[in-house]
């Protein structure tokens, strides 16, 4: 089985998707799967290499979008490419669709937030007629920095539903519903992340120096 991994973050290997995505790609590995990356923002720096991104989408298996989720919806790259792959394959169908699954994360500390994406994405595949495989969504991605055995309990539940959805996956299914809930349970107690966030956000605003509350809203109407 060929899978594709479309890495949607801006930050590339140095991001919370690129991480989650590779420990997902181990598992996949490990149950006989062949598994390539690609940095979408990097493979829609010119035609040549769009078409060559097209090219490697269409000669997939299984394709996993994964991304940090920008408001309640994909970054702008990745959009991009959901929209060339639309345009692609309403003029020349292609001759194989592989089935798409999705890994996303956000920095709010629930992973419901993460639902109009989600959305987003399983109405891309019925559009295009690409079986859909599951999502896994998290919150508090803010937590992930580097290293699984730096989040509290080492991150067990998100390594042993990574560990589950990947088995399924290689084996030519979806990811189980029980999975994608044990994904998203909470790292932490919801109170800790926001007291842990906002002294992160203020330990930026002292480093830059920046002498407005941090409520300060300028912009707001009325």
């Amino acid at each position: 089985m060929n899978i594709l991994f479309l890495i949607g973050s801006p930050k590339g290997r140095n991001s919370a998707s690129f991480m989650l995505g590779s420990k997902l790609a181990e598992g996949l590995r490990g149950h006989g799967a062949a598994v390539t990356y690609v940095l979408v923002h990097h493979g829609l720096r010119s035609e040549e290499e769009t078409v060559r991104l097209l090219d490697a989408v269409e000669a997939a298996d299984l394709v996993v979008f994964a991304f940090p989720l920008y408001v309640d919806s994909l970054p702008a790259p990745l959009t991009r490419l959901l929209e060339r792959i639309a345009e692609r394959w309403a003029k020349i169908p292609p001759a194989t669709i592989p089935r798409l699954a999705v890994l996303v994360q956000c920095g709010f500390p629930e992973a419901h937030q993460c639902d109009t994406a989600i959305g987003i994405c399983r109405r891309f595949a019925e559009r295009t007629g690409m079986p859909w495989a599951g999502a896994l969504a998290m919150g508090m991605g803010g937590s992930l920095v580097g290293d699984f055995r730096k989040l509290p309990g080492g991150g067990r539940h998100l390594l042993e539903a990574l560990g589950k959805a990947a088995e399924s996956l290689a084996k030519g299914g979806n990811i189980p519903l029980e999975v994608a809930r044990l994904f998203s349970r909470p790292l932490m107690p919801r109170w800790i992340y926001l007291v842990v966030g906002n002294l992160g956000w203020r330990m930026q605003m002292r480093k830059n120096r920046a002498h407005r509350p941090i409520s300060h809203r300028p912009y707001r109407q009325g």
